[in-house]
């Protein structure tokens, strides 16, 4: 065999190689992708899921006004110290806890709408500010509230002021506490109503605040001293 004869051999061999190796490579089924790995959704949820409770709609009172008019009420059992609180005309008034405690709601007491409540505080140690601390803290742990609805608007100070669902509707709640000789609480003023009520609620609020004070209790009839004798007039003769 001929060198020339050697080298056709060896190149069709080589030739057969390349070729034989492309046809395997052309025959490859396998999918190579570059896109990064994507999560399969679950059929169902993995962890518990509560749904958000459904807000109702709020009632169609118009919204509550600022300066609307009020009178003078008496809280408490007529022959013990009680309250003297400014409320809003025609508003119908709830007693609790033996007249320590009283409620004004708006005519017929609609669902989804407004209140004030005035609470007498007994006699401790609690300031102002500590009352509101306690509050908020108690707020937050209120399971009647829907889960995730509070929101804490303001704490500062004298007043609370707090939005939540309660009972299905949304609502704003101002709450200021009071103090007669500048160091405990002595009363507590919580006004409750929709947000297009904030700015008359607020103002509802501050103006009993100003306007509550205490009454000494009234003496019954048989209790009252008998009046003095009037001095004669008749010279003496």
């Amino acid at each position: 065999m001929g060198l020339r004869t050697l080298g056709l051999l060896l190149a069709l061999a080589l030739v057969g190689g390349v070729g034989g190796w492309a046809w395997a490579e052309g025959r490859d089924t396998s999918v190579t992708t570059q896109d990064a790995p994507t999560p399969v959704g679950a059929a169902d949820p993995s962890l518990p899921y509560t749904a958000p409770e459904k807000v109702k709609e709020d009632s169609d009172l118009p919204p509550l006004g600022e300066g609307i008019a009020t009178h003078e009420e008496k809280m408490g059992p007529k022959t013990s110290e009680g309250l003297i609180v400014p409320v809003p005309d025609g508003w119908d008034r709830v007693d609790y806890e033996t007249g320590i405690q009283s409620r004004w709601t708006a005519p017929g007491n609609p669902p989804g709408s407004y209140f004030v409540r005035v609470h007498s505080l007994p006699e401790d140690d609690r300031s102002l500010i500590q009352q509101v601390a306690e509050r908020e803290a108690a707020l937050r742990f209120d399971d009647r509230l829907a889960d995730g609805s509070l929101e804490i608007l303001d704490s500062s100070g004298d007043t609370l002021t707090a939005t939540y669902v309660l009972g299905g509707y949304r609502q704003l709640q101002v709450i200021r506490w009071v103090s007669f000789r500048g160091g405990s609480a002595d009363v507590e003023i919580a006004a409750v109503g929709r947000l297009v009520d904030e700015r008359g609620l607020e103002e509802l609020v501050a103006r009993i605040a100003s306007g509550v004070r205490r009454q000494a209790p009234a003496i019954p009839p048989d209790e009252r001293p008998e009046p003095s004798e009037a001095p004669s007039t008749t010279p003496a003769g």
